[in-house]
């Protein structure tokens, strides 16, 4: 039985939790007009003296204008989704403002429209370095196809081919002008 609202991105299928994680990043989509809501929730709150399990199940973001939209058009009308889990706070943050760059949410529009795309209003919280390793499949093509222009002109092999040469040249040059002092 499911006691959440929650789904996994892009299947529409009931998301079924890893506890054994810190917590997730996820995104908000108001159904009526497309506007979305990312960011990232945790699954258990630590204190010196205890632990407590989050409101993560029925928990709705914490951007006031998209509680607002909740309260107005009704829960229904919004598509609650996991993008991913992270199996510490710090990889959690990260991927939070990772995603939250990646679409740009605070400049994004709505298509045809100056209202904004995205109920965020600011992105992050703090910034660290992930414990855990991603790569955007979508940056990986981009890279590979500019390494594969830059090396299909000639000239540009040519420089690349002379260049380790070059520098072991100016090195033995140095080294033997020192040994003769």
């Amino acid at each position: 039985m499911v006691d959440h609202h929650w789904l996994q991105v892009g299947s529409g299928k009931a998301f079924v939790p890893d506890l054994d994680k810190f917590g997730f990043v996820y995104i908000i989509t108001n159904l009526h007009n497309g506007k979305a809501y990312i960011g990232c929730k945790q699954y258990i709150f630590y204190s010196r003296l205890r632990e407590k399990e989050s409101d993560w199940r029925t928990y709705t973001g914490s951007s006031k204008w998209l509680n607002e939209d909740i309260q107005k058009v009704g829960k229904k009308h919004f598509k609650f989704e996991i993008i991913a889990e992270y199996k510490n706070k710090r990889s959690l943050r990260y991927y939070e403002l990772y995603y939250q760059m990646k679409y740009n949410v605070l400049a994004s529009t709505l298509e045809g429209s100056d209202e904004h795309a995205y109920y965020n209003s600011r992105v992050g919280g703090k910034f660290y370095r992930p414990v855990e390793s991603y790569e955007d499949p979508e940056w990986r093509k981009k890279l590979s196809e500019r390494a594969k222009k830059r090396y299909s002109d000639p000239e540009v092999r040519k420089k690349r081919s002379e260049a380790p040469r070059n520098k072991l040249g100016q090195f033995a040059k140095k080294r033997k002008k020192n040994e003769r002092r």
